[in-house]
């Protein structure tokens, strides 16, 4: 198992050196690259495992979407993609002939996690695949679903799973992914069996294109009273709308369009970015194994919409899990909250490098934001003066908030020391940014956070910054137009000061700059002028003190 981990990482990173290969126009590493891809695919063999399928999969679709390139004379990659189609096919051949059972003797085992991970995997589980593969394969399926039902939890593991969810009281997880609910079955043992028992106790979150063999189950699951949604697209409406007239059943819908707002699948180009499709942190379990949950958006880096990080033994901390509404307040340009050992949540001090790789992606447009989610361009008007005003003028509604969250029925008084602290420390840090000066430095320090976490991130990412300079080059060509000449003359400050109306255009020219490697020297003093971090309290970016000469 150690091994098949270590190999799924060397495959996404050969995934992203075979795209900067073709964004460079790279003719010998463009081959040498797909060689050494197909070259894992087969050491892999009979079974690659869900996530390396999905990244051939990736990389089948890519290949498909440069073609001309990769099959011309000069890279020859004809005969070698042929190989790897083949490949895919005798997989699903292989994995569908015979779909196995995995037990949670089994999965227990194959994760290795030392019980407070457990405890916390569970805790602050977002999805419970319980099937591998799914019985659908939607061209545009947001999670790169496998083709054909590989393996499923068997009945005891999906009930103990449940069991261990209700224990950590997470009672709102999803039971999908890249795959369809209603495909489960261990025996006679259906879905509706599996979430009967728990009746009012969870809410479990069920999103099924009803497979033709599930209509059955579909049924019993509403009888019983089990909240489901039915995902509607032109493959099966008639059939969804034959189902409720022969039943009586009317279905709670959801994506009941013509076609999904978001390209992905096999619809993904690799040559634009897209909104992201996962709007929700925390963990997934799968008969795979475990996976930490990061939104991104929908680009050749991530074309699930989001990132999957392998849970094992040397995760030291989790996210906390924010879904729905707190997930949309969930700024991905400060640092996470997670939860370690100590099973006390604190905020991480630095940025993931999959947030950053959506820092350097996001650039102010709307349509890449789901609805309710602030991007970058929404954040930096807090700085601006009406923001400030309108802050100062709603002191005394923030202070009687404070007073309810933190002593809803008592007095402030009845408060431990440290509860008090926090309280004052939050009263303290409204006050504070109703002063124009300290909004001032914060939007400064902002501005140095993010670039010193892209500087560190492009100094160490040669490929996904090929990547990322494809997928933003028409944006930076056209700030550098704008701005270059002045960025010449003067300093990074100066420029952010006198510029407050395209304070964001200036930010996106400096991170974007620093991708094509310009005015780096500038941008470095701007950051060690002005070290900053990110405060959770005051829930803004201030001087870094430790960092200070």
């Amino acid at each position: 198992m150690p091994y098949v981990k270590h190999h799924e990482i060397s495959l996404e990173t050969l995934k992203n050196r075979f795209l900067a290969a073709i964004y460079r126009q790279d003719a010998q590493k463009t081959r040498t690259s797909f060689l050494m891809i197909l070259d894992a695919a087969r050491k892999s063999l009979p079974e690659p495992g869900e996530t390396r399928e999905k990244l051939l999969r990736q990389i089948q679709t890519a290949f498909l979407r440069f073609k001309p390139f990769l099959t011309s004379p000069q890279v020859g990659l004809a005969a070698p993609f042929q190989a790897l189609k083949t490949l895919l096919a005798d997989v699903v051949k292989f994995r569908c002939r015979a779909v196995y059972h995995v037990s949670y003797t089994d999965w227990h085992a194959r994760v290795n996690l030392m019980p407070w991970q457990m405890d916390l995997l569970f805790k602050n589980a977002i999805t419970v695949q319980l099937t591998s593969g799914c019985s659908h394969f939607c061209r545009r399926c947001n999670e790169w679903a496998l083709p054909g039902i590989r393996s499923h939890f068997s009945y005891d593991a999906a009930a103990q799973i449940i069991k261990q969810l209700l224990v950590q009281r997470n009672t709102d997880t999803a039971l999908y992914g890249a795959s369809d609910p209603l495909d489960w079955q261990d025996g006679a043992h259906t879905l509706a069996d599996l979430l009967t028992p728990v009746g009012s106790a969870a809410c479990f979150s069920l999103l099924t294109k009803v497979p033709r063999a599930g209509q059955g189950v579909l049924q019993t699951l509403v009888h019983r009273n089990i909240a489901l949604s039915v995902s509607v697209t032109d493959a099966n409406r008639d059939r969804i709308t034959a189902l409720e007239t022969q039943t009586g059943i009317n279905l709670a819908k959801q994506h009941d369009s013509d076609d999904l707002l978001i390209p992905a699948g096999l619809d993904e180009d690799f040559t634009t970015v897209k909104s992201s499709i996962t709007d929700a942190y925390g963990t997934e379990i799968t008969p795979e194994g475990a996976f930490i949950i990061i939104p991104t958006f929908t680009c050749a880096l991530h074309p699930m919409g989001h990132k999957k990080l392998p849970v094992t033994r040397k995760t030291a901390v989790f996210p906390v899990k924010k879904i729905g509404r707190q997930a949309l307040l969930q700024d991905y340009f400060k640092p996470l909250e997670v939860v370690g050992h100590k099973k006390t949540p604190f905020h991480l001090s630095k940025l993931l490098d999959v947030q950053v790789e959506t820092l350097l992606l996001d650039n102010g447009s709307m349509d890449l934001s789901p609805p309710g989610m602030r991007n970058l361009k929404e954040y930096f008007t807090i700085f601006q003066e009406p923001a400030r005003l309108q802050r100062k003028h709603m002191t005394r509604s923030i202070v009687q908030g404070l007073k309810k969250q933190f002593f809803p029925h008592g007095r402030y008084h009845d408060l431990t020391h440290e509860q008090q602290r926090l309280y004052r420390q939050k009263i303290y840090a409204h006050l504070d940014f109703c002063n124009k000066t300290i909004v001032e430095e914060s939007r400064i320090c902002a501005v140095s956070f993010f670039l010193q976490a892209a500087q560190n991130f492009l100094a160490e990412q040669e490929d996904k910054k090929t990547i990322i300079a494809h997928l933003i080059k028409p944006e930076a060509d056209q700030l550098a137009h704008r701005y270059g000449r002045n960025a010449r003359k003067t300093d990074v400050q100066h420029l952010l000061s006198h510029d407050i109306n395209g304070f964001f255009d200036l930010f996106r020219f400096y991170v974007t700059a620093l991708v094509f490697d310009r005015h780096t020297r500038a941008v470095i003093r701007f950051i060690q002028a002005h070290p900053a971090a990110y405060d959770p309290v005051a829930d803004r970016f201030v001087k870094n003190k430790e960092n200070m000469a």
